[in-house]
């Protein structure tokens, strides 16, 4: 009878720690699950898979190396049958995520099967837009650059809505063309959770009557036909926040100034972006006898300049009352 007792007792403290008939789960399994959610960064993006790693890495190398294990940290293959088709293909490389998923097989990279996918706000490397102070305004800068080089861009803006809700938009230049992939899936008020996809076919950006400068696609396989990208105040994007370490003013194709001393720099930035701006497009203009670059860690900025003291960048003349000796 003892020995029939201790065994009833190790069946009654074995059923404790597993799952019931009905579902439930106990405390144990239900700890296990809530760490079945990895945040980072997409790596790369394959048939019907994604390699997210915990560390972001540069989104222009397309090939994962387990050898990068210290720099990348924590990564996982996550197969994507059970993810909605929109998501799944909407994947950007360099992107930040959260994954819920299954269990994890033990490898390098690991392997496991996505539940849900959602978009985290990356306030390093996004440019977020709320309703109060646009951040990152130099991410727009730098794709803004490429483009023009004809180089492949990516770049991921968040909005929010009124109700605070974050809208994702990566735009995609690629070949000469534009891809933007819409992710509203997060807004309440959206009824169709998909991700939405459209192709355009030109940049522009051009001086608001309210002083924004507006970028936007045009020619998109939309309603309306047009994208618009954001509508920033002059003063913030005609020199966005950088650490600019040097400026040179060249006219007539000689470096008449380099410029390193701090409070020399700041006061020519300080012209610039408290300057007076006028469209370009309702102005006629001679030729600039020159150019004033600024040097920055994140981005190199070029203004035409004119020997009166006035600069002109994003189809904006800004007269800023420059002088040098």
């Amino acid at each position: 009878m003892k020995y029939f007792l201790c065994f009833i007792m190790i069946l009654f403290v074995t059923a404790c720690g597993t799952t019931s008939e009905n579902g439930n789960k106990t405390q144990s399994d239900s700890s296990k699950n809530a760490q079945n959610v990895m945040e980072g960064y997409v790596a790369n993006v394959q048939d019907n898979s994604v390699l997210v790693v915990e560390n972001r890495l540069d989104p222009t190398v397309t090939e994962f190396d387990p050898q990068q294990h210290d720099e990348a940290g924590n990564a996982i293959y996550f197969s994507l049958e059970d993810i909605e088709d929109s998501m799944a293909n909407s994947l950007v490389r360099g992107e930040k995520i959260q994954v819920t998923h299954g269990a994890v097989a033990e490898s390098y990279p690991g392997q496991s099967s996505a539940v849900a996918i959602k978009r985290i706000v990356d306030e390093e490397h996004d440019m977020v837009i709320p309703l109060d102070e646009t951040i990152n305004v130099v991410t727009l800068e730098q794709f803004i650059q490429q483009v023009e080089k004809n180089e492949d861009a990516i770049m991921r803006v968040v909005n929010y809505t009124v109700e605070g809700d974050p809208v994702f938009n990566n735009y995609i230049f690629r070949n000469g063309e534009h891809t933007v992939k819409v992710d509203a899936t997060q807004d309440d008020f959206v009824e169709t959770k998909t991700v939405k996809e459209f192709a355009c076919q030109q940049l522009e950006y051009y001086l608001t009557d309210d002083q924004n400068i507006m970028f936007e696609l045009t020619d998109c396989d939309m309603d309306g036909g047009t994208l618009a990208i954001a509508s920033l105040p002059f003063a913030n994007i005609i020199v966005p926040e950088d650490t600019y370490h040097r400026i040179e003013v060249i006219v007539n194709d000689e470096v008449i100034m380099d410029i390193t001393e701090e409070s020399e720099k700041e006061e020519i930035i300080t012209k610039i972006r408290e300057g007076t701006p006028h469209s370009v497009m309702t102005m006629t203009m001679k030729a600039p006898e020159g150019e004033i670059i600024l040097y920055g860690k994140q981005a190199t900025i070029h203004f035409d300049y004119q020997e009166a003291g006035n600069v002109i960048r994003y189809n904006t003349f800004v007269e800023a009352g420059l002088t040098f000796n």
